[in-house]
């Protein structure tokens, strides 16, 4: 597949804020995996990818949703451990030049020529890991891809490529179960209520 248009690259404003929320076993929430398993990452391993969310809330359901849909009926009740709350920590990145991004929440798609069904293909992740080769390779450089969140479809995940690595920064706030949101109160209860988890000792 060549290069015949230009992709529309989508500007994101340095400063503008993401979350991630990894295992705490890892130092930093700045990680650029090569595993197969990621979503938009190369098949051959040759780039990194950093993921993150537009919000606290998507990722949360991002890291803690993703397989109910295969596991348990609609409205079933789920539930959470203190424990996992405990080994999970979240993080705020930002980078802090602009990120020149191609945006498939918006316009790009009808760009290329595409819709929707290329983000729900990527079950079959072959198809997402062509895609990012394809866009990582593309003469524009962009900094990586937007894509709507599958459990939280008004958020935005990003799909970062490891080469503006060197841009990025973070904030760690902690594990989940002692992060405190902005009124100083812990903040995983309310996501916990707001995505319909019930909470264990």
């Amino acid at each position: 597949m060549g290069y015949e248009t230009s992709l529309k690259l989508t500007s994101i404003p340095a400063g503008t804020q993401w979350w991630r929320i990894q295992h705490c076993r890892h130092a930093s929430g700045l990680f650029w995996g090569r595993q197969l398993l990621g979503r938009w990452n190369d098949p051959n391993g040759r780039f990194g990818v950093l993921y993150a969310s537009d919000s606290v809330d998507a990722a949360f359901a991002e890291t803690f949703g993703r397989e109910l849909m295969n596991s348990l009926a609609p409205a079933s009740v789920k539930f959470l451990s203190r424990q996992e709350l405990a080994e999970r920590c979240v993080a705020r990145l930002w980078a802090e030049r602009d990120l020149q991004m191609l945006d498939f929440t918006g316009p790009a798609l009808q760009a290329l020529n595409l819709d929707a069904r290329l983000l729900h293909s990527c079950d079959a992740l072959e198809v997402c890991h062509h895609w990012a080769r394809w866009v990582h390779g593309a003469p524009e450089q962009p900094d990586g891809l937007l894509y709507p969140s599958r459990l939280l479809p008004r958020s935005r995940n990003a799909a970062v490529f490891e080469r503006c690595a060197d841009a990025w920064r973070e904030e760690p706030l902690g594990n989940l179960l002692s992060w405190q949101g902005a009124s100083g109160e812990s903040a995983v209860f309310q996501l916990l209520d707001d995505q319909g988890w019930g909470l264990v000792d």
